[in-house]
């Protein structure tokens, strides 16, 4: 079915009292009578132009992450002429899609949003329906693996713009697994993102340097570190503090949140950064000395930044 055919079906559909019914009360930014072209083509709406349950609780969760974002976006807008992001890992792209959407038809402001991911499958999917929704000026896709992604090279190839003063002001990734989120935060903070957002999960790393710490009785966590449930959950904890304190000492306004229901999935955590400043003395030493707490720890993203030669 075509796309134009699909808008008839959602207009049949969604008539005020269903609308009314749908909504409960509730506000969304983007609605099946409000975008329900992008959230057909992403497998959200039925080909009578209905949402099925399972989809419901996908279409609330993006919906709330768009809200979460929703700031620092405007903010985007009001600063830059044409705003440019970066979905780093992107998978299925329905954020790729859903700030697509929301800059050329709700902001109306010019954007360029670049999809990377390491699957030639997905990048082939979101590229083809790109095209179909007619996103492919603003949205476009690459072949990446997070550890070889470069900036100036896959914007390059995918854009067609070689001017190297060309920076992205946006970075999100979610559900990057273990180190993958810290090579994401380190090409952002590279390039001074304005706006960085990250969802980690699998945070692996540092629950294996404790596993093989040799020092666990002289450290106050040392009970922790040798019971292997509270080592894995109390050491991703751990690592996204170590991360937020990292990008405060570069200047970055930090929150964390929950942004999907904790019955839904344990790996809800966004963390959130606007850039303020470029350098923040109290962060770098509540860096230090929770990492001489933790077992002096070298996380992948302090090795990438090289935090020493930070000022």
């Amino acid at each position: 079915m075509e796309i134009a055919s699909f808008r008839k079906r959602l207009a049949e559909y969604w008539t005020p009292d269903r609308q009314h019914k749908f909504l409960a009360g509730r506000n969304f930014l983007i609605t099946p009578w409000q975008g329900g072209e992008l959230l057909w083509t992403l497998g959200l709406l039925n080909k009578d132009a209905s949402m099925s349950a399972d989809a419901s609780r996908k279409f609330i969760q993006i919906n709330h992450m768009l809200q979460l974002l929703l700031p620092g976006l405007k903010s985007l807008a009001k600063n830059f002429p044409k705003v440019r992001l970066v979905d780093a890992g992107c998978g299925n792209a329905y954020l790729s899609f859903l700030l697509a959407w929301y800059f050329r038809d709700i902001l109306r402001h010019p954007v360029e949003i670049l999809g990377i991911d390491h699957s030639e499958a997905m990048i082939e999917r979101a590229s083809l329906r790109a095209q179909q929704l007619n996103y492919q000026e603003i949205l476009r896709f690459s072949v990446a693996d997070l550890q070889s992604f470069s900036w100036i090279q896959d914007h390059s190839k995918a854009f067609g713009t070689v001017e190297e003063a060309i920076r992205p002001h946006g970075f999100v990734a979610l559900h990057a697994c273990d180190t993958a989120t810290d090579y994401a935060l380190a090409e952002a903070l590279r390039y001074k993102a304005d706006l960085i957002a990250v969802a980690p999960c699998c945070q692996a790393e540092l629950a294996k340097l404790w596993k093989s710490h040799g020092a666990h009785e002289k450290l106050a966590l040392g009970p922790v570190m040798r019971a292997p449930h509270f080592r894995r959950v109390v050491a991703a904890d751990m690592t996204d503090v170590m991360r937020t304190l990292l990008l405060r000492s570069r200047g970055y306004e930090v929150t964390a949140t929950e942004f999907v229901a904790s019955e839904h999935t344990p790996k809800n955590r966004l963390i959130l950064a606007l850039r303020r400043g470029n350098y923040l003395k109290a962060a770098e030493q509540e860096y230090a000395e929770l990492k001489t707490a933790l077992g002096e720890p070298f996380l992948k993203l302090e090795q990438l930044l090289q935090v020493s030669t930070l000022h």
